[in-house]
């Protein structure tokens, strides 16, 4: 692992549909974003959104069976952005990264 690496589940290169909104602000609305890779605990996508460090917010995106190992439908999850980066990014856009934690999961 790197330095900057802190991960401790695997991560998956899967492109899936994925929508989310702020806590605080919710009245602004959703906004879709494709994950760029997800794992059980975070997912990082893209977006022209701007979000902050610590951000809360909700985010809805159907796990994969590949990445939980169970068959699971649309999840709604509590989330915090965790890290944010323009480099290596399409002018514009925004990398965010996002912990993720299930909400009415068993």
């Amino acid at each position: 692992m790197s330095p900057r690496e802190h991960r401790v589940t695997p991560r998956f290169n899967l492109h899936i549909p994925m929508s989310f909104q702020r806590i605080v602000s919710a009245s602004e609305g959703e906004y879709q974003a494709n994950a760029i890779n997800i794992s059980t605990s975070g997912v990082y996508f893209a977006t022209t959104v701007a979000l902050c460090m610590d951000e809360a917010l909700e985010v809805l995106l159907e796990m994969p069976g590949r990445v939980s190992g169970a068959k699971t439908g649309l999840r709604r999850f509590a989330g915090r952005v965790t890290h944010i980066e323009a480099q290596d990014m399409p002018q514009g856009l925004w990398g965010i990264g996002v912990q993720l934690h299930c909400v009415g999961c068993e």
